[in-house]
Parts: C-alpha cells; structure tokens; sequence
C-alpha cells in the first residue's frame, strides 16, 4: 500500500505499545508485518524515515526506550543499517523485551550483535498472515498489554482487478495469436507439403475445402466427388488428378457471356467420372 505511513502513523499516546524496529530499505516488506500486527489490535511505534536532526533522534529513543516490546524486523539491510542497529543494542542493553523476525528464515541474530538467546521467529514463505500473527502474539515475548482495539486496513481492490484484467487480455492475445498462427498456416499455399501438389489456385482452393486441414493426398483426391469453384480455372488439365470426380458447382458470375444466363448456380456434369 503506497503512503501508508501517512494513513497509519506511529502511536504516539502512552498506553503500551510495540516499537517496530526495520531499516528504511526494508519499509515496504515491514509493511506486510505491520498490516498484520494493525488488524489484530497492536499500538504500534516506529521511526518513519531517517533522523533529521539531534532532537528527533532523541525523541526517537525515548520512543523505541519506552516500548513495552521491541520487534526487530531482522535483515542484511536492519544488519547494516547503523540507526537501526545501535538503537537495538541499547534496547537489548537496557533489557527490553526483544523479538526478531526473520522473513528470510535466516538468523541473523549475531551478525546484529544480539545474544542467542534473543527469541526469534523465522517467517517461512509459506506461512499466511493467520499463523504469522499467531507466532508474534502467543510468543513469550509479547504482552497482551499491548493490544488495542483492531485497525481496519482495506487493501485497493483496483491493482487486483487491474492484473486478473490484464490476466484475462493476454490469455485473449495469446489464444487470437495461436488462431491466427493456425489460420496463416492453413490458408497459405501447402504445396511443399502435400504429397499431390495443384498448381492452379481455383482448384486448389476448391479442393483445399475438402481436405479441411489434411495435407492433399492420393487417397483423398481419390474419394471427391463434387467441386465447388469460385471461378472458371485457369487450366482444367489438373482435373486428371480426381478420378471420381462426378460434378462441379460453378456460381452464374462465372458463366456470364454475351448473353447473361438467369440467377443462380450451374452444376457441370461428368457423367460417370473423368474415368468413365
């Protein structure tokens, strides 16, 4: 969720509250933690942004000193961020109650400084925000104190029902892709893979229709019967080739000469086949 430290701001009363310890690179990811820790009731604190000046940095650790609960949101970034890891040490120092979490299931608590025996919480990949918050608030470490009335969080449905649209274009693209893959395949000249080629393009046409998405073989020429024709072809010698040839459809715009023939379609008779 973008500007949701404006939305939901650190809590600044004095009822308990939880200090929410991660290094600005890690803001975003926090951000999941937090939504969680929210929705279940936690006052949450944490320092938004870097110190200013010597007075912020004060109140910042005034802050982060007067948590009744530290949670480290432990990473290489929180690990090399000097604000951030200064501010817990003092807090481990002090003996503050300290929980890590590792969202990368690593454990870092040495490479901070921590002591082992820091509790720390390693967030699988496949862990739900359900069993996240039920390991953070039933750990040792946490004070019941610290809960408050729930926030209500209410995530954009705009981005998911912008990528389930984009989902559903693209499986469109890619189907009307394939199709006119298939279409470009099947309706350009196939004669280096027909076994019995036609080189006139009226017949071949007209017996591409009945080849369907078959290549034109012996077999088939051998079963058609009936042609129909868009068009006188250029050469009747390929006619050979369909031995049960029986009759050929030819459309009235063909057959006009000099003296125009009455609407319709004529039918050419072989009688008994080009065998016959």
């Amino acid at each position: 969720m973008k500007n949701w430290q404006k939305r939901f701001p650190p809590y600044e009363d004095t009822e308990p509250y939880l200090y929410f310890a991660f290094a600005e690179a890690d803001a975003g990811k926090a951000w999941k933690i937090m939504c969680i820790l929210l929705r279940r009731g936690c006052r949450v604190w944490y320092p938004r942004g870097l110190s200013g000046s010597a007075e912020e940095l004060l109140r910042r650790q005034d802050r982060a000193a007067g948590a009744a609960l530290t949670v480290l949101f432990l990473t290489d970034s929180a690990c090399s961020d000097p604000d951030t890891k200064s501010r817990i040490l003092v807090n481990q120092k002090l003996g503050q109650p300290i929980l890590c979490l590792d969202p990368d299931s690593k454990d870092r608590r040495l490479a901070m400084g921590l002591k082992e025996e820091i509790p720390h919480i390693p967030l699988y990949p496949r862990w739900n925000s359900t069993r996240i918050e039920d390991a953070i608030i039933h750990s040792d470490s946490f004070s019941q104190d610290i809960l408050d009335r729930p926030v209500d969080i209410r995530e954009s449905s705009l981005p998911k029902a912008l990528s389930a649209l984009f989902s559903v274009l693209a499986l469109i693209l890619a189907a009307a892709a394939f199709a006119g893959i298939r279409y470009l395949h099947w309706s350009a000249p196939q004669a280096q893979e027909d076994p019995v080629p036609f080189s006139d393009p009226v017949l071949l046409s007209a017996v591409r229709r009945e080849a369907g998405e078959g290549p034109i073989t012996e077999d088939l020429l051998s079963r058609i019967r009936f042609l129909r024709l868009e068009s006188i072809p250029g050469s009747w010698d390929e006619l050979v080739l369909l031995p049960a040839l029986e009759r050929i459809e030819l459309p009235q715009q063909a057959l006009i000469g000099d003296a125009p023939l009455p609407d319709g379609n004529y039918i050419i008779e072989l009688g008994g086949g080009l065998d016959g």
